[in-house]
C-alpha cells in the first residue's frame, strides 16, 4: 500500500495524496424518522444494491418492525444480513431471523419471492454438507428470474463456497466481463468524480472614479472659463466688426471641434493602455503559496494552455503571445473565488471555458481586436490638430481686435481662457471619458457574465447526464473486484473446492480522486484489492492496483504464508485519522494497509461522521477480512479446523465484530 508520504509523479494539475473531492447533491439515501415503511424499504434497498448493506438492514428491518412485509421484503433483508459477509459472520440476532424465516416459509404466498428465499435456505443447506441436494438447487437457482438469481449470486458471494461456487463461477465471470466496460463506463465514469461547477461569476467593473470634489472644480473651471469667453465677446461685439465677429466665432467652433476629435483621442489612447496592460503584461514571477487555492489556479491554467494549445502552432510561441492574458485571467479567477472557501477544481471548467475561448480568438485574430477597437482613426487625429491651429490663430486674432476696445480687459479674459481652460478641459474629458468607460466596461461584464452562465449550464447538463448511478459504480467495482479473484484463481491454479474462505480488502491508491452521494461511502478513482484465499495449505494473497476510471488492473503483489505464520494483526488510530491495519508476519516485516482515509473535507451539518465512518469501513469489506486475519493469528491452523466444520443443525456460527466498537488490539 503506498504510504501517505509517498511523492506524487503524477502529471501537471495533480496533487499529492487525494486529487479531487465532491460529495454530490444526492436525493438517494434520503429519509426522515418519520418516513412511512414503505419509503424506509425502498431507501434500504437502495443502499443495498448501492453496496451499503449495513444500511440496508437497518432499514429495511425498521420497515418490517412497522408492518410493511412479505415475501419480497424479507428476501432483500436476508440478502442484506448476508451481503458481503460469510455465514460466520452472523449475529445471533441475525442468525436467529434467518432461522425464523426458514420456518415460516410456508406461510408465505407461493410467489417468485417464496421460490427465491426456498433457494437461498437450500444454498446455506449445502454448507452443511449436503452434497445431494447441491445439483438440484443450482438448478432451482437457475429457474429464478435474472433479476433474482444475479442478486443472489452478487450478494451471497462471500457466504457460498466449494462446489457451490464452482458450479457458479463460470456465469459469475462472465456476467462480470460482460458488466465491467457495459453502459460505456470509460466515457461515463470521469463525470461520478469531476466536481460540481462553481457558480459562474465576472469581476465587477472598476467603480466610477470621478470624485465630488473632481465635479465642484470642473464646474468651477468651467464657469470661469464661459465667464471669460463671454468678456472677450463682449468686446468684439463692441468693436462692432463684421470681420473680427466671424473670427470669433470660428474660434469657437474650432475649440468644440478640437475637444470633441481630442476627447476621442483621448479616450482611445487611454483605453488601448488599459487593454495592454490586460493583454501583453507579463506572466507572473514570483510563485504563489504551495497548495493554497491560488498556486492550485495557476496549476490548472498551466495545464490547460499547454492542453489547448492550437494545433500545428509553436507551444513556446502561443504561451509568450497569451502570456499578459493568462495573467489576467488567473488573476480574476483568484480574486473572484478565493474568500468563497470555493475548492480550485470547482472552477476548472471556467478555466477550460477561458482558455479555449483565448485560443478560438487567437485562431481567428481577433485575441488583441482592442488594437481595432481603440485604434485612433487618422481623421480625428487631423480634425483635432487643425482644430487647435485654427483656435490658436483665431483666438489670437480675437484678443488683439479686443485689445484695441480694452487693453486691461482682454489681457485678463485672455489669460482666464488659458488658465480656466487649462483645468476645465481635462477635468470634463476625465469625466466623459469615465462615464463612457463605465458604459462600455458593463456591456462587456454583462456579456460576458451571459457566456459563462450558458456554459456553466452546459457543463452542468453534461455532468448530470453522464454522471453514472450509484448502482452502476457499484456493479462496475464489484465486476472488477471478481475479475481479479478470477486472476488470483487462475494464477494459484485453485478451484473453489479448494477455497475455504476469501475476503476482500479494499482500500484507496494516492494520488487519487474521490467522491460519495449523499451519505454513501467515498468512492475513489484508484483503488488497492486485496483477496485473501484461505486454503488447506494456508493463505494465498494477491494485491492488485485498479484505475477504476481507465479499467486498467495490474497485480504487483502476492504472497503466500502459513497459518501459523501469522504473528499478529493489529489496528491503530481511529476513524477521525483513518484506519490502519497492521498485518505482522513471522518471517517477514509487516504489512501497513491503510483501510480508510481521514476525512479531510468536513461534514455537512446535516450529516453524521460516525454513520459515515461505519459506511465507509463496511464497504471497503474490513469487517470480513480482519475476522478472518485475527482467527488465523489467534488460532493458527486450529482456526482453518474449526471454520471448516460445517455448524450443526443448519444454524450459523456467530462471531460479532461491531464497526462501531473501538479499534481492535
Amino acid at each position: 500500500m503506498t504510504t501517505p508520504g509517498t511523492n506524487n509523479t503524477a502529471e501537471s494539475n495533480s496533487y499529492v495524496g487525494i486529487q479531487a473531492e465532491q460529495v454530490h447533491d444526492s436525493t438517494v439515501y434520503m429519509v426522515l424518522p418519520d418516513s412511512p415503511p414503505n419509503c424506509k424499504y425502498q431507501v434500504g434497498l437502495r443502499y443495498l444494491e448501492n453496496g451499503i448493506p449495513i444500511r440496508s438492514r437497518e432499514l429495511i428491518a425498521e420497515a418490517i418492525a412497522h408492518g410493511y412485509d412479505g415475501g419480497e421484503v424479507r428476501f432483500h433483508w436476508v440478502l442484506a444480513v448476508l451481503s458481503k459477509r460469510s455465514h460466520r459472520d452472523l449475529t445471533p440476532e441475525e442468525r436467529e431471523g434467518l432461522n425464523q424465516i426458514s420456518a415460516e416459509l410456508h406461510k408465505y404466498p407461493n410467489d417468485e419471492w417464496k421460490r427465491a428465499l426456498e433457494v437461498i435456505f437450500k444454498l446455506l443447506g449445502c454448507l452443511d454438507g449436503a452434497e445431494a441436494d447441491v445439483n438440484g438447487t443450482i438448478r432451482e437457482l437457475r429457474s429464478l428470474t435474472a433479476q433474482q438469481r444475479d442478486k443472489i449470486a452478487r450478494h451471497l458471494d462471500l457466504v457460498l463456497t466449494g462446489k457451490v461456487k464452482e458450479s457458479l463461477w463460470v456465469e459469475t465471470r462472465q456476467a462480470a466481463q460482460a458488466a465491467r466496460d457495459s453502459n460505456n463506463r470509460i466515457g461515463r465514469v470521469w463525470a461520478y468524480f469531476e466536481p460540481l461547477p462553481a457558480y459562474p461569476r465576472v469581476r465587477e467593473p472598476a467603480g466610477y472614479s470621478i470624485t465630488l470634489g473632481d465635479y465642484t472644480q470642473a464646474v468651477f473651471w468651467s464657469a470661469l472659463l464661459t465667464f471669460a469667453v463671454g468678456c472677450l465677446g463682449w468686446l468684439v461685439l463692441e468693436h462692432a466688426r463684421l470681420s473680427l465677429i466671424v473670427v470669433y466665432l470660428l474660434a469657437l467652433a474650432a475649440g468644440c471641434v478640437g475637444a470633441r476629435n481630442g476627447f476621442q483621442w483621448h479616450y482611445k489612447i487611454e483605453r488601448m493602455r488599459a487593454k495592454e496592460r490586460d493583454y501583453i503584461a507579463p506572466s507572473r514571477s514570483v510563485p504563489a503559496p504551495e497548495k493554497g487555492f491560488a498556486n492550485q489556479v495557476d496549476h490548472s491554467f498551466n495545464y490547460y494552455f499547454n492542453k489547448y494549445a492550437p494545433e500545428g502552432v509553436d507551444l513556446n510561441e502561443w504561451l509568450a503571445d497569451t502570456a499578459g492574458i493568462r495573467k489576467t485571467l488567473r488573476d480574476e479567477i483568484v480574486e473572484i473565488y478565493r474568500e468563497s472557501r470555493i475548492g480550485a477544481r470547482k472552477v476548472d471548467w471556467l478555466i477550460r471555458y477561458m482558455v479555449r475561448d483565448v485560443r478560438s480568438r487567437w485562431r481567428n485574430g481577433t485575441l488583441l481586436e482592442h488594437r481595432e477597437r481603440y485604434k485612433v482613426e487618422t481623421s480625428t487625429k487631423a480634425w483635432c490638430i487643425l482644430s487647435c491651429v485654427v483656435l490658436v490663430v483665431a483666438a489670437g486674432n480675437v484678443i488683439v481686435g479686443a485689445f484695441q476696445e480694452s487693453a486691461v480687459t482682454a489681457v485678463i479674459a485672455g489669460l482666464a481662457i488659458v488658465l480656466s481652460g487649462r483645468f476645465a478641459v481635462p477635468l470634463w474629458i476625465g469625466i466623459a471619458g469615465e462615464r463612457r468607460r463605465i458604459e462600455e466596461d458593463y456591456q462587456e461584464y454583462h456579456q460576458i457574465k451571459k457566456e459563462r452562465k450558458a456554459e456553466y449550464e452546459r457543463w452542468r447538463k453534461k455532468l448530470d447526464d453522464t454522471r453514472p448511478r450509484e448502482d452502476e459504480m457499484e456493479s462496475w467495482l464489484n465486476s472488477d473486484k471478481m475479475l481479479i479473484l478470477d486472476g488470483a484463481l487462475r494464477h494459484y491454479r485453485l478451484t473453489w473446492n479448494d477455497i475455504i474462505a476469501h475476503a476482500f480488502l479494499q482500500t484507496p491508491k494516492r494520488p487519487y480522486k474521490r467522491a460519495r452521494a449523499g451519505v454513501g461511502p467515498w468512492r475513489y478513482s484508484k483503488y488497492e484489492i486485496r483477496v485473501f484465499l484461505i486454503t488447506r495449505e494456508g493463505v494465498r494473497e494477491v494485491v492488485a492496483d485498479l484505475d477504476f476510471e481507465r479499467i486498467e488492473v495490474s497485480s504487483r503483489e502476492r504472497d503466500n504464508f502459513r497459518f501459523d505464520a501469522v504473528s499478529s494483526v493489529h489496528v491503530e488510530e481511529g476513524r477521525a485519522a483513518g484506519y490502519v491495519l497492521n498485518l505482522t508476519l513471522m518471517n517477514g516485516p509487516v504489512k501497513r494497509i491503510s483501510v480508510t482515509e481521514p476525512e479531510t473535507g468536513g461534514l455537512e451539518p446535516s450529516e453524521d461522521s460516525d454513520e459515515l465512518f461505519k459506511v465507509n469501513l463496511d464497504a471497503s469489506g474490513f469487517a470480513h477480512t480482519l475476522r478472518i486475519l485475527e482467527g488465523i493469528a489467534a488460532e493458527g491452523e486450529k482456526w482453518f479446523v474449526r471454520y471448516s466444520v460445517p455448524s450443526s443443525e443448519g444454524k450459523f456460527a456467530s462471531v460479532d465484530v461491531r464497526l462501531d466498537a473501538a479499534p481492535v488490539v
